[in-house]
């Protein structure tokens, strides 16, 4: 099975994005003496640079850098442990005297993080997360991770971060919390003077803040927003960039202590092992440290802030919804779904004016936006000319992907704006007039032969297959057992369906795709609140059905309409429903036109389990069978299935009694309690009883012959089976665990399924997921299948990554994981 990461999803998605030409960009300029920048053959003006104050250009700075070239070489090679460049010195001096703190240098902010933290944070600290804080710290308390409590918190949510002081205080030594000065993303601004009283009235509360945005921009000699007019306190440590609108290179921690700075100084391991910054670099910071102690940066900051102000008269006179914070230089325009961003943001390159996207995973993928930078270098000319722009192709980015301005604010949680300035920006949406949607809730206002025949071949839920689901996912006591069914069928003018598919919405659990590491720590957790990590989603097919649930005809020239209007429909039901995800499940890991439309529809790919089959029409009979089985699997089976045939009796029925239904609960429970690789909520035993007594089921019951067995009438194995059409799928299997490794009962159980699905004529066994290394041994063969996954908050995705404490000594085996014949 693949394991899904974050690392998967970003690659996925920065990896759309570069086909869009519009990430992974290089300048194409012979010199750059301004904002003006030549990409892809075309010139335009940035609006994407971090370098606020456009010192870089600044011609004191130049002199200093090309001077120290001359003075001391390109590079200046040895480990500050041992010998640094004299320019260090004076800088860290320079650098303590604009914080008045005690400041180390790093050779990047990233690299600062990493030195830092793992030396501030002790083996009895915890560390909060704000959920926003930059990447770089989030990397470096992975560093620490495996031997610290670690957890995440809402976005600047100052009430869940004190009770989450007073929950930890009493269990740790000191409390960190970590957090942006000015963040990335909407250029919104931490709660300092909060932070500052949790400081005050929690001495084991201890804050570490990224500043890397406020540096030079802001505050008194332009020490950033969060030590403006502030002396640095006891229980903080400061990180800030020297790259941004410093505008030359490296990264400074600051420090109350000097014992504090000196014992980062001695033991962080990037400041011991990492390259020092070039002599170039220091020199030109050198340079500017000079510029800020002196108050000529003070009139570099007025004119950035007027230009700060002045965009966002412009941002309101056209209109468009900016959600960032007004005091900063940062400026974040709502547009919802991904292909609008890229289709903006192209609208604009094309029109010279480079902008940035703001997308997953750091803002929830629907909550995509075009995020631009303003300088000091802007005029307000150019300020005024690209808002205007962008006003103009706003709305014709909306109607082109037959997205309406409504549906953006909706997403954003927006208040919407007044009917004049709606009409500004609404468009028509594209009426898909020519497809009929059907909308069922139940099963049976569906034709049954209709249905049937559209699903025969892509899995087990067949028409009476769905009308058992219903009948035992309504009416429980348990949350989690009630299901909401909904049945889509999208047809063409002729009438012939174009989509068609059935949804289920049902509390799920958030770690249900996650590594079983991960799952495992939550269910401990679990076992004082049953629904931690748990919410609701709603999905194409359900948790116990397996197979291609969505069917489209890729034929029709409407199919892509189709698939949006299925998008629109399940958007629609989640805002019924209260879901919190979306999920289209089962299909085609391979097909590259459906993963771009998903990815600009705010859906990202997931891998899902491996799933295992068997494709009979290469043999006849069980003689033939095993002499198409490889060297290995044949001696597998000699010595795991017949060397304990006799000692196991099978049985085939399609009726059970209470008692035995009851006994096939057992063993499926016994399963179900022994494997995490697909975590899920237990199955109602209503629905044993459902199955048991359907006669489109079959019961494969494995018994042991001995005399006390025989006398006790005693069930070892069962597996509940179905055939569909040219399809056999075990789909839930039970084990007795004190016999199964004796007698093999697992391997009895996929064998029999192979062989009685032969039985019947069916081409194909379906085997389900997990267990892989045992199914290959019988000849089964994987599929890869995958799922598109849209989630209306990225919270709870980080906060499972992140809650996890991976200790090695907390991993413990799932002995064979024999796990379930399917995904149930």
């Amino acid at each position: 099975m693949k394991k899904n990461s974050t690392i998967e999803v970003v690659d996925q998605i920065a990896t759309h994005a570069k086909r869009n030409s519009i990430a992974h960009l290089f300048t194409e300029n012979d010199t750059i003496g301004n904002n003006e920048l030549v990409i892809n053959g075309r010139k335009v003006l940035s609006f994407g640079s971090c370098s606020y104050l456009g010192l870089e250009f600044n011609n004191s700075l130049k002199a200093a850098s090309i001077s120290a070239i001359q003075d001391f070489g390109t590079q200046f090679s040895s480990s500050r442990a041992y010998l640094s460049l004299g320019l260090y010195e004076t800088l860290e001096a320079k650098l303590s005297k604009l914080f008045n703190a005690f400041v180390v240098v790093s050779p990047t902010t990233t690299l600062g993080h990493l030195a830092a933290i793992p030396v501030l944070v002790g083996l009895n600290d915890a560390v909060i997360l704000d959920h926003q804080v930059h990447n770089s710290v989030q990397t470096a308390v992975g560093l620490v991770k495996s031997k610290n409590h670690v957890e995440l918190v809402r976005h600047n949510r100052m009430d869940l971060l004190e009770n989450r002081i007073v929950e930890l205080k009493g269990k740790y030594d000191r409390i960190w919390y970590m957090a942006d000065g000015i963040y990335s993303m909407y250029g919104d601004l931490a709660p300092v003077e909060k932070l500052y009283e949790l400081m005050d009235k929690y001495p084991q509360l201890h804050i570490y803040v990224d500043d890397a945005h406020a540096m030079s921009g802001f505050g008194k000699n332009g020490r950033g927003f969060v030590l403006d007019n502030r002396q640095i306190h006891s229980q903080m440590v400061v990180a800030t960039s020297l790259n941004k609108a410093f505008a030359t290179g490296g990264g400074a921690l600051i420090f109350p202590t000097a014992e504090m700075a000196q014992k980062v100084r001695n033991c962080g391991s990037t400041l011991i092992t990492s390259g020092p910054m070039q002599p170039s670099a220091l020199s030109a910071a050198v340079a500017c440290a000079d510029m800020h102690l002196s108050g000529e940066i003070h009139g570099f900051q007025e004119e950035l802030h007027e230009n700060i102000k002045y965009t966002n008269l412009m941002l309101k006179k056209y209109g468009l919804p900016n959600l960032a914070e007004p005091s900063t230089p940062i400026f974040f325009i709502a547009v919802g779904l991904p292909k609008v961003g890229y289709n903006l943001i192209k609208r604009m390159i094309n029109d010279g004016f480079y902008l940035n996207l703001g997308i997953f995973p750091a803002v929830p993928i629907k909550n995509t936006g075009v995020r631009f930078t303003i300088t000091r270098l802007h005029t307000f000319e150019q300020i005024e000319k690209m808002v205007q722009c962008m006003a103009y192709h706003y709305p014709l980015a909306l109607e082109e992907e037959n997205i309406a301005i409504a549906e953006v604010y909706k997403a954003f949680k927006l208040e919407l704006p007044d009917e004049a300035q709606m009409n500004k920006l609404s468009v028509s949406a594209n009426l898909l007039s020519q497809l009929k949607t059907e909308h069922f809730k139940s099963i049976l206002d569906i034709s049954k032969s209709e249905w049937n025949s559209i699903m025969q071949n892509r899995g087990i839920f067949d028409w009476n297959t769905m009308n058992i689901l219903e009948h035992s996912f309504s009416n429980n006591q348990l949350e989690e057992d009630n299901w909401d069914f909904d049945y889509l069928i999208i047809r063409d003018f002729e009438g012939k369906p174009v989509l068609a598919t059935f949804m289920t919405c049902a509390l799920t659990k958030d770690d249900m795709l996650s590594n079983e590491i991960i799952s495992r720590d939550i269910e401990d957790k679990r076992l004082v609140d049953k629904y931690l990590f748990t919410s609701k989603t709603l999905s194409l097919g359900s948790q116990i059905t397996e197979g291609d649930h969505l069917f489209v005809n890729y034929n029709s020239p409407q199919w892509k309409e189709a698939v949006q209007i299925l998008i629109q429909k399940m958007e629609a039901l989640q805002e019924v429903y209260g879901a919190s995800a979306l999920m289209l499940r089962d299909l085609n890991s391979t097909n590259d036109i459906m993963d771009d439309y998903m990815v600009d529809n705010g859906f990202f790919k997931i891998s899902l389990p491996e799933n295992y089959s068997i494709d009979t029409t290469s043999w006849k009979n069980e003689e033939e069978y095993f002499q198409q089985l490889s060297k290995r699997s044949k001696r597998h089976f000699k010595e795991n299935i017949l060397r304990s045939f006799d000692a196991l009796t099978v049985r085939i029925s399609n009726t059970a009694s209470d008692n035995e239904i009851e006994e096939y609960y057992q063993l499926y429970l016994n399963v179900k309690n022994n494997s995490l690789a697909l975590n899920t909520f237990t199955l109602p035993e209503k629905l044993f009883h459902a199955i048991c007594k359907s006669a489109t089921w079959e019961i494969i019951r494995i018994e042991e012959n001995s005399l006390v067995a025989a006398e006790n009438n005693n069930c070892i194995g069962v597996v509940l089976a179905k055939k569909v059409s040219d399809n056999y799928a075990g789909v839930i299997v039970g084990l007795d665990y004190t016999v199964n490794t004796e007698l093999n009962v697992y391997r009895r159980a996929v064998y029999e399924t192979i062989k009685r699905g032969k039985a019947l004529g069916c081409e194909k066994i379906n085997l389900g997921f997990s267990a892989g290394i045992e199914k290959k041994k019988f000849g089964a063969k994987s599929e890869e299948t995958c799922a598109y996954l849209q989630v209306k908050d990225n919270f709870v995705m980080s906060a499972l990554n992140t809650n996890t404490v991976m200790k090695s000594s907390k991993i413990v085996p799932n002995a064979i994981n024999e796990g379930r014949i399917l995904s149930v």
